[in-house]
C-alpha cells in the first residue's frame, strides 16, 4: 500500500530537470524511531521532488562535518517535542546559519496521505528554506507556510510543485552557497510547515 501512494506521489516528477544538475548533500540523524521503509521511500521521493529543478540529493546518514564551508545540510528527525515549542509546524530550519533542519517526526501522521510522501514533503520544503538562505514562503505549492487539507489531497496525485520564483531563488541561493557568501542574521529560524 505504501509502496503503491509513493508511486502515485511521484507521478508528475518524473520529467526532466530544465537546469544544470547540481549536488547537494544531505546527512540524516535519526533520533526518531522511524522504520527504514519510510526514511528510504520519504528520501527517494525528496530526491525526485528536487530532480525535477535539476538538484541532486546527496544522501548520507550521521552528521555533517564541521567544515567551515556551508556546502552540507544536517536533518535531524526528533519525536517528543514539546508541544509548546514551534506548535504546529512538522519541522524548522535555520536558513541564515544555512546547514540545521529538525524535523518533528511525532508530529508527521499519516491520516490523509501516508508519512513517507509527508515527511518527504517537509524534507523538501526545509530543505528549500536552507538553499534559498531565507524564511519565505510562498502562496502555493512546496513553499506555502500552512498546508491545507487540499494540500494533502493534492499529495496523493503528485507532489506539491516550486513554484517559479522559487525555483529561481533556490539557484541563486545554490550560487552564492558555492561562491562562500555569508549569510545575514546568522541563527534566524523559519518555524517549518504546519498541518
Amino acid at each position: 500500500m505504501a509502496a503503491l501512494a509513493l508511486m502515485i506521489a511521484m507521478v508528475g516528477v518524473a520529467a526532466e530537470p530544465k537546469h544544470p544538475q547540481r549536488n547537494v548533500t544531505v546527512y540524516v540523524r535519526e533520533n526518531a524511531p522511524v522504520s527504514p521503509h519510510v526514511r528510504v521511500a520519504a528520501l527517494e521521493l525528496a530526491h525526485k521532488m528536487f530532480a525535477q529543478i535539476g538538484i541532486r540529493l546527496d544522501k548520507r546518514i550521521g552528521e555533517p562535518p564541521r567544515t567551515p564551508a556551508k556546502q552540507h545540510i544536517g536533518i535531524e528527525l526528533t519525536t517528543n517535542n514539546p508541544p509548546h515549542v514551534l506548535p504546529g509546524a512538522l519541522g524548522s530550519a535555520m536558513p541564515f546559519e544555512g546547514i540545521h533542519i529538525k524535523v518533528f517526526y511525532d508530529r508527521i501522521r499519516g491520516e490523509v496521505v501516508p508519512k513517507s510522501v509527508l515527511l518527504a514533503h517537509v524534507l523538501v520544503h526545509e530543505i528549500t528554506h536552507i538553499l534559498q538562505g531565507t524564511d519565505q514562503h510562498s502562496g502555493t505549492g512546496i513553499m506555502k507556510a500552512v498546508w491545507t487539507h487540499q494540500d494533502h489531497l493534492q499529495m496523493l496525485s503528485g507532489a506539491l510543485p516550486f513554484t517559479p520564483q522559487d525555483v529561481e531563488m533556490i539557484h541563486r541561493g545554490l550560487a552564492a552557497r558555492a561562491s562562500g557568501a555569508s549569510a545575514l542574521g546568522a541563527g534566524d529560524l523559519d518555524s517549518g510547515v504546519a498541518e
